[in-house]
């Protein structure tokens, strides 16, 4: 073998070694992901007390399994991808946290909306009952004479309204200015007593 022949063999040989050290070094300077393993093993245990299991196994069951793979590529000394596979682990764990919650108070808010309006028949809850006017005119103030001749004025007394009022038995009918019997439409009003 000549000089020049072995001077190149170890400057290839220094080349290789620096080169693999160098690799080396870099897959050290990559801090292990404890931190994020820790988060996201918290994130999952707190969307397990929020009932995710229930509300959200979907989301849940993939932050369980990505935090499994995040410690295995731990214990293979895959730093980067260890990292990677604890924050999408604690993404999914906490959209679990956030579904299950969102289910629980929508429950909550159904229940709170079914209590303050029982379900009881409308015709028992308020029974129908027509308005009452006291006092109201119908077309004006009635000519000299207090006549009525369909511009009548309904004062004195309270009138249910027309139209939800039964026509009353002959002999039973309201006042109307002070004459009993109908008005010129032929609508009888009788008299409501409070």
């Amino acid at each position: 073998m000549t000089r020049k022949s072995a001077m190149t063999i170890r400057w290839r040989a220094a080349a290789v070694l620096s080169a693999a050290l160098g690799m080396a070094a870099c897959a050290t300077d990559v801090p292990p992901p404890t931190a994020q393993l820790g988060a996201a093993s918290q994130a999952v245990q707190e969307a397990e007390r929020a009932n995710a299991l229930q509300y959200a196994p979907v989301a849940l069951q993939s932050a369980r399994d990505k935090l499994a793979a995040a410690d295995k590529a731990m214990r293979a000394d895959e730093r980067t991808r260890a990292r990677r596979l604890a924050e999408e682990a604690r993404v999914d764990a906490e959209l679990a946290t956030v579904t299950s919650q969102r289910a629980v108070t929508q429950q909550a808010a159904s229940a709170v909306a079914k209590s303050a309006v029982p379900n009881t028949p409308r015709s028992a809850a308020a029974p129908n009952v027509a308005p009452v006017y006291s006092g109201s005119t119908l077309g004006g103030t009635p000519p000299a004479g207090g006549s009525s001749d369909g511009d009548s004025n309904l004062s004195g007394s309270s009138y249910a309204a027309p139209p939800a009022v039964p026509s009353a038995p002959a002999g039973s009918l309201g006042t109307i200015n002070g004459t009993s019997g109908g008005n010129s439409w032929g609508y009888s009003y009788p008299e409501v007593r409070q």
